[in-house]
């Protein structure tokens, strides 16, 4: 059985993409990605990780990312899943939709069980790595956006009702952050529209 308080989050970097993983072994799952990439007898050969890597002439760097200490199977791969919606990882497989029913139950029970215990560990996090994600972001800044920009025009009706459903639950919350908050809103939505216009000017 895995050790889990050895769990390490780690990433591969290839010219072009990026992939985040979780393990309790992280030699052995280093060694397993390098048989993976040019073995055609692995069910994973042909996964957009090992695709991509040979497409970038075997170019590709795998590092630890963080080391995550948890109790069991369901804490890592979450962890490891908020950890690709951060860093916009790409070549990440994906849950099917059977797993991702199954997940995010799971993920959903989990939260309730552990609500105050993630809180404490998310504000940790981010008081850690602030610095950090702004870095990345700077680094990776059209790359984000590409990202960011699919995503939204492939979720769009799934974000509007999520919105939608926040906002009747959250009305006066919603309100009060407005108010707080107007002159940046604001300013951000200027922002946004200044690069649209540049946008569609380029094109």
């Amino acid at each position: 059985m895995p050790d889990y308080s050895k769990c390490i989050i780690y990433t591969i970097r290839t010219p072009n993409g990026l992939y985040v993983g979780s393990t309790c072994n992280y030699i052995n799952r280093k060694h397993t990605h390098k048989n993976n990439i040019h073995n055609e007898n692995s069910k994973l050969y042909n996964t957009n990780l090992y695709k991509n890597i040979r497409e970038n002439g075997d170019e590709w760097e795998m590092k630890p990312y963080r080391e995550f200490p948890c109790e069991n199977y369901l804490e890592m791969i979450i962890e490891e899943e908020r950890v690709r919606r951060e860093l916009y990882a790409g070549l990440t497989i994906k849950p099917s939709i059977r797993d991702k029913e199954y997940y995010e139950e799971k993920k959903k029970q989990y939260y309730q069980a552990n609500e105050e215990k993630i809180k404490e560990q998310r504000k940790q996090y981010h008081q850690t790595n602030k610095e950090k994600k702004k870095q990345y972001y700077q680094a990776n800044k059209e790359a984000v956006r590409e990202y960011q920009k699919q995503y939204r025009e492939k979720n769009k009706e799934n974000l509007k009702e999520q919105s939608k459903q926040y906002y009747q639950a959250n009305k006066e919350k919603v309100k009060q952050y407005y108010q707080a908050n107007k002159e940046k809103l604001c300013e951000y939505r200027r922002q946004h529209y200044r690069e649209k216009k540049k946008e569609i000017s380029e094109d």
